[in-house]
């Protein structure tokens, strides 16, 4: 076998986090991952990858067979952006909307879960990462939650269009491929945009009969106003009380009424009483900004993987395959 080969399969067998695999293939498009022989060098050879991938590694066996199988390059595509019309933008509080974008035809299968797009500004070449709200099973459009930063070019850039413009957008990425009933309870610690793949799995999640994992979040705002997707937080929690717990903490609390909720930053004895602790059924996932990411669970890694579980988590005892952050 060519030498070249090896060292890919190896290269890819060895990396433990998603955006490291997609890089790799990125890296070889129009080449190697583009190449009929190695495509089916690894197709034939899925099942001697997949075995060799140990918990840990979990995470690579499905992210090799998504990018092996992905079917749907004419529609959406992992390896290069795609145009997508703007069909509805739908404003969500003051600097916040939702921007549906229309497929120029249906999908033919649904999207993976806790999967996220690239969206560029062409004329700069910014690229940012956002993850869909809507339904993985939707085969028609797909929909962002969309911050706008007065500091973020793309995000001011995004709110600058119109209903009918055009989005160039790369995906699905796959970023934590999640099997059902894969940990008896996850938490959940968020701030900001970073609600969204949580809202996605938990929705996922809770809309599966034989799914029986129990969720718990912690989720940091700035004000009431800034908590995104609080009617849909509340009612999937209403729905599922045994199954679904979620506490709100903001910097500034309302005064013109009861706040019961916390107040301040995510604390270490927030998490440590409401969030599950680190037993080996026990999953805690984060996303938001940088800063709260670093109190709480550590940096990931200059590479864009995990990295050493650090902050809050790693005094709490929680060890690396118990902690993903997004």
């Amino acid at each position: 076998m060519h030498s070249e080969y090896i060292r890919f399969i190896r290269k890819a067998v060895f990396t433990s986090i998603g955006h490291q695999f997609q890089r790799i293939i990125s890296q070889k498009k129009g080449s190697l991952s583009r190449d009929k022989t190695v495509k089916t060098f690894m197709r034939l050879n899925a099942g001697k990858i997949i075995a060799a991938a140990t918990i840990g590694g979990s995470t690579l066996a499905v992210l090799i067979n998504f990018y092996i199988n992905f079917t749907q390059y004419d529609i959406i595509s992992p390896d290069k952006f795609i145009p997508l019309t703007i069909n509805k933008i739908t404003p969500i509080n003051h600097n916040t909307s939702i921007f549906r974008l229309k497929y120029p035809k249906p999908l033919k299968e649904n999207l993976p879960i806790t999967s996220c797009f690239h969206i560029k500004d062409d004329s700069i070449q910014i690229v940012r990462e956002y993850t869909p709200i809507s339904p993985t099973d939707e085969k028609n459009y797909i929909e962002f939650l969309i911050k706008r930063y007065n500091d973020g070019y793309l995000s001011r850039y995004i709110h600058s269009l119109k209903e009918g413009n055009i989005v160039e957008v790369r995906g699905p990425i796959l970023t934590f491929p999640y099997t059902p009933n894969m940990k008896a309870y996850i938490g959940m610690i968020c701030g900001g945009t970073g609600i969204t793949p949580m809202y996605q799995l938990i929705k996922h999640i809770l809309c599966n009969p034989d799914d029986k994992t129990k969720l718990y979040m912690i989720y940091a705002n700035v004000t009431k106003q800034d908590i995104l997707l609080l009617q849909e937080l509340d009612q999937l929690s209403q729905e599922n009380p045994d199954r679904l717990k979620i506490f709100y903490t903001l910097d500034q609390p309302p005064n013109d009424e009861l706040w019961t909720q916390g107040v301040g930053y995510v604390s270490h004895n927030a998490i440590k009483n409401l969030i599950p602790g680190p037993q080996e059924d026990v999953l805690i996932l984060v996303c938001g900004p940088e800063g709260m990411i670093r109190y709480v669970s550590g940096d990931k890694a200059r590479d864009l993987s995990q990295g050493p579980v650090g902050g809050v988590l790693k005094n709490l005892g929680y060890k690396q395959h118990q902690v993903f952050k997004f």
